[in-house]
């Protein structure tokens, strides 16, 4: 029997500055730090066989925020392992984006394109399909991470569907 899933609990993020990811996230998001752990006191073994990370690479610090009222983002900065490269871009398997979901993402675009966030073009607007009514735009973090914010009331999907994907209102996942 498959064990009751009840949602998405956090996404980790490592990030090459915590304290720089912590302000990002409470600019754009109004995250709320909610607890931090500072270093861990963890052997080689563990960092390679428990979390398959580098083994001689350290947690330098983690902290959780709470993003609204959806899954929580849990921060990661490592020490030990330096690597140049910008985050995989969308497109390349191992690649990814997280979206969250606004009250209105022309509001949201406004506020961040005011404090200097990285944004892509947009907002924009699926007109047809199953994302039908979905308005959207990506954006970049400072070090490089792809996210979205996005707002709908309905989407085109809902009228040949009983099921929904999780909303911020409080409506129904079951019609």
């Amino acid at each position: 029997m498959t064990p009751r899933v009840y949602g998405m609990h956090h996404i980790g993020i490592t990030v090459p500055d915590i304290e720089e990811g912590i302000r990002f996230f409470q600019a754009v998001f109004g995250a709320i730090e909610v607890f931090r752990t500072g270093p861990f006191d963890v052997d080689a073994d563990f960092m390679a066989n428990k979390l398959g990370a580098a083994a001689h690479s350290q947690i330098r610090d983690l902290a959780f925020l709470r993003c609204g009222e959806g899954t929580s983002v849990e921060l990661f900065e490592y020490a030990g392992e330096e690597n140049k490269e910008p985050p995989k871009r969308p497109s390349e398997v191992g690649g990814m984006h997280l979206c969250f979901e606004v009250e209105d993402v022309f509001a949201a675009t406004d506020r961040l394109r005011s404090i200097g966030v990285d944004m892509l073009d947009g907002p924009n607007l699926v007109e047809t399909g199953p994302l039908a009514g979905f308005n959207w735009i990506y954006f970049r973090a400072p070090w490089g991470l792809v996210l979205e914010v996005a707002s709908f009331d309905k989407l085109g999907y809902e009228d040949g569907s009983p099921h929904r994907l999780w909303r911020a209102r409080g409506q129904s996942l079951h019609g």
